[in-house]
């Protein structure tokens, strides 16, 4: 059971709330000076739901609460002015609704208050999530003698009045990267990523262990890395040339949001866009002497991709490092803008073959020989037409000046700048390991492997013949497997007593994927679990004294009452086994349907043992005692804490958690908890606060004197994952539980000294269990 309750900074979010903000409003010049008023507006929507779905038509209606006075000498004429404004929205979905209104008004004297009519405006809900409404500058239009308007500007930002809460799912911020593997100290990945916080903290860039920890700072460097309005991530990460070869992963974090990516640092990975200086053999364009020269380039791809696919075009720019050698005879300077490059690039690897690259004629002057000549960049194009890796690497080139070509001629082989990989790799087979290797039938089996599709389906045990087929899923009676963000497979799956014996395979599908592993299906164990009743008869309203032998140390005992069918009855007792696999439990018999006394390990049937238990007429027949409910409530939802004014220093938020009443009226020996999760505080400025900066110090009281339990208060700290009150289990002959209690708690939010001023929210769950 979960309550949930809104935290607000400064003053609460609010439904339908007034906000109170200032307007400067600058009438005609016949309508009297400048002046600044205090405007009081309520934001309502139409329909109201608890819950609104994307694609739903929302009206919106501004409602007055003040008045501005009339500036002019003259009184308005009645039904002469209509109003036209603005309201923001803000959260999930952004952007502005126009609202107006009708021209009506009363006749209005100078200086006395002018009610304007209340405005109304539509919008579409376009996103999940929750949205706010605030009101924000408007301007009055009046027709009397003339047409004349009186804008109204808010020289704030308004609080929200209005909330609605949208339906669906919110999609999760995304990274992507442009190569999975990186060589130390080279090129840096391009990030991607949709879904960020717009407008949010600076994104953090840092490069973790396999396993997600250890993050720093120390081993990348990130240029660029930004999230503009849409949510959308870019920029670049690379490793330093100190970083070890190994398995990383590179995470981003803006504020609340962080997400990781696997990244190889490896020495071996593909060359992206790394310098290459080669030799060329060159002649000087006058009189064709010969001289050689050393080069160095980098060829750039793009678009940028972790993998391209057969017909994509992709430009390659040919970047000068080290220019080349001004082309002249010994003597002669070049003039600027006389110089237009071309050049080869060669293609090697699953495509062959080169392209030809060009650069505009433009360059600034140069000196005599042996001096460089800054040439521009050039560029081509080439489609993919072969799967698997295609490097690029720098030709021959050749300078063309004014009329005259001086070629240089590549000698040797020039090395590999960038390499890109055509085609989706496919993915390793999922691994699949089942443990112990023999099981009995009834006992579960321990499942583990990687490779296995995450987010793809649930996964689905089954028990199949020894050669692959006659695989069957009705074979187990329960199953916990599941896969893990980096595709580890994990949990049990427990076989029914029933299931075929021998030498079979162990088969685990998610998906379309799947693997086997061999296991060995053994008889059942023998049964030795029984219980005895004292006594095995009665009336209802009987007291059974139920003995269990032979059971599992140190587990958890259901005891129930069973009709002929072998249904619950809903008589029903808990408590643990002790050491020796006994227990000894009572259970008062109010069903008249009431066959047999069953008890099992936990809730498995398939470890239990039952014994007769017959209802016999006369003796106590009042009736059944039904038990009644685990509940609680809440006095008024919500909690507001106190506003503060950002000064500099860190500052502390306190309230008060509304009283939480818990009733446990089951009439059993079972105890409870109430625990609280809360989430980060964000504003519809983007301001975030983690949800570790909220405090509490529980308070908790039994309100009822005849209740049989003590309550136990959680202790002060942070409030997320803690303890607010809860009470203890019994198990002693004729013990019970239960009571009435109330929850409270002060609260306390931790401000930093600078932080994102706005009106911010988060949400508070108690879960009563």
């Amino acid at each position: 059971m979960t309550v949930g309750a809104v935290v607000a900074l400064g003053s609460p979010a609010a439904h339908a709330a007034t906000v109170a903000y200032n307007v400067h409003c600058t009438p005609p010049s016949v309508g009297g000076g400048p002046f600044d008023f205090n405007a009081q507006v309520d934001l309502s929507v139409s329909p109201v739901k608890p819950k609104y779905a994307v694609g739903d038509q929302v009206t919106v209606t501004w409602t007055w609460k003040a008045a501005a006075n009339n500036p002019s000498g003259v009184t308005v004429n009645a039904d002469s002015v209509q109003p036209f404004g603005t309201v923001n929205v803000s959260g999930a979905q952004g952007g502005t609704v126009a609202v107006s209104g009708p021209q009506k008004n009363a006749s209005t004297p100078s200086g006395q208050p002018l009610w304007l009519s209340n405005m109304t405006g539509t919008f579409t809900v376009s996103k999940p999530g929750t949205i706010s409404l605030s009101p924000g500058s408007y301007k009055n239009v009046a027709h009397q003698v003339g047409t004349w308007e009186t804008p109204c500007n808010a020289t704030g930002t308004p609080g929200v009045s209005t909330t609605l809460d949208v339906d669906g799912s919110i999609q999760p911020a995304t990274l992507g990267v442009s190569r999975s593997a990186i060589r130390p100290g080279s090129a840096p990945v391009l990030l991607t990523g949709a879904n960020w916080p717009a407008g949010g903290a600076a994104p953090l860039v840092e490069l973790c262990a396999a396993d997600g920890t250890a993050c720093g700072t120390s081993k990348v460097a990130a240029s660029g890395v930004a999230v503009d309005a849409n949510g959308n991530l870019t920029g670049r990460a690379g490793v330093l040339n100190t970083t070890g070869e190994g398995d990383y992963k590179l995470r981003v974090t803006s504020g609340a949001t962080s997400v990781s990516v696997p990244l190889k640092v490896r020495n071996d990975a593909p060359a992206w866009a790394e310098p290459v200086a080669y030799s060329v053999n060159c002649k000087q364009v006058t009189n064709n002497a010969n001289y050689g020269w050393t080069p160095k380039v980098v060829l750039e791809l793009s678009p940028e991709k972790p993998y391209y696919s057969i017909g994509d075009q992709v430009t390659v720019t040919w970047r000068w490092k080290d220019y080349p050698r001004n082309p002249q005879m010994p003597g002669v300077i070049l003039l600027a803008d006389t110089v237009t490059p071309s050049g080869v690039v060669t293609l090697t690897g699953a495509q062959t073959g080169t392209v030809v690259v060009n650069g505009p004629k433009k360059n600034p002057g140069a000196g005599a020989p042996p001096a460089v000549v800054q040439a521009s960049d050039m560029t081509g194009t080439f489609p993919v037409t072969a799967n698997g890796p295609i490097s690029v690497s720098p030709g021959d080139y050749s300078l063309k000046l004014i009329a005259q070509t001086s070629t240089c001629t590549a000698s040797g082989t020039p090395g590999v700048s960038s390499t890109a990989q055509v085609g989706i790799p496919a993915p390793p087979a999922p691994t699949l390991t089942a443990t112990p290797a023999a099981v009995k039938a009834g006992d579960a089996v321990t499942a583990g492997g990687i490779n296995w599709p995450v987010g793809a389906d649930t996964p689905r045990p089954a028990l199949c013949a020894a050669d692959g087929s006659a695989c069957d899923e009705a074979a187990f009676s329960a199953n916990t497997l599941t896969v893990a963000a980096d595709g580890k497979l994990s949990g049990t799956a427990t076989l029914k007593p029933t299931a075929p014996q021998g030498a079979r395979l162990f088969k685990v599908s998610v998906g379309t994927a799947s693997a086997t592993a061999p296991l060995e299906v053994q008889p059942p164990a023998a049964n030795n679990r029984a219980v005895t009743l004292t006594p095995n008869h009665g009336p209802l309203g009987t007291v059974v004294t139920v003995k269990g032998t032979g059971y599992a140390p140190n587990v958890d005992i259901s005891v129930a009452g069973v009709d002929k069918d072998l249904n619950p009855t809903f008589d029903l007792a808990f408590l643990k086994s002790g050491p020796d696999g006994t227990f000894t439990a009572q259970l008062t018999v109010t069903k008249a349907q009431t066959d047999q006394i069953a008890a099992a390990e936990g809730t498995d049937m398939n470890k239990a043992a039952a014994a007769k238990f017959t209802v016999e007429t006369g003796g106590d027949t009042g009736g059944p005692v039904n038990p009644g409910p685990l509940a609680m409530t809440q006095a008024s939802p919500g909690i507001t804490l106190s506003p503060i004014t950002l000064n500099g220093t860190a500052q502390t938020m306190t309230g008060k958690l509304n009283t939480v009443t818990v009733q446990d009226f089951r009439g059993s020996q079972l105890g409870w908890s109430l625990t609280a999760k809360v989430t980060p505080f964000t504003s519809p400025t983007n301001g975030a606060i983690p949800s570790t900066g909220l405090r509490w110090t529980p308070k908790c009281t039994v309100t009822d004197p005849d209740s049989p339990s003590a309550v136990s208060t959680g202790s002060a700290g942070p409030v997320n994952g803690a303890l607010l009150c809860s009470t203890s289990a019994v198990s002693g002959p004729g013990q019970v539980t239960g009571g009435k209690f109330a929850a409270d708690a002060d609260l306390a939010l931790s401000v930093p000294k600078y932080q994102m001023a706005g009106q911010y929210t988060a949400t508070v769950t108690l879960t009563l269990v």
